[in-house]
């Protein structure tokens, strides 16, 4: 899904794997997090996905011992 962010081209909530897959505006680079239905509902409302992921999805990620690692756009 497209997102009006200056940091965030495009998102994607894949529910089965538990992730959202965040394409970055200065790359062609998909960077995956640890998300669950209520955690991506609260980004959809977020005024700024930016500071979202930063403050929160970053943090939450962290708990988990989980680095996003990027990969090539259009990679599985």
């Amino acid at each position: 899904m497209r997102c009006d962010s200056s940091a965030i081209a495009a998102y994607r909530f894949d529910a089965v794997r538990g992730v959202l897959e965040l394409l970055y505006v200065e790359g062609r680079l998909v960077y995956d997090y640890p998300c669950d239905e209520l955690l991506f509902a609260e980004f959809e409302l977020a005024p700024s996905k930016g500071k979202f992921v930063n403050g929160v999805l970053k943090p939450h990620a962290e708990r988990f011992n989980w680095t996003p690692t990027p990969r090539p756009l259009g990679a599985a």
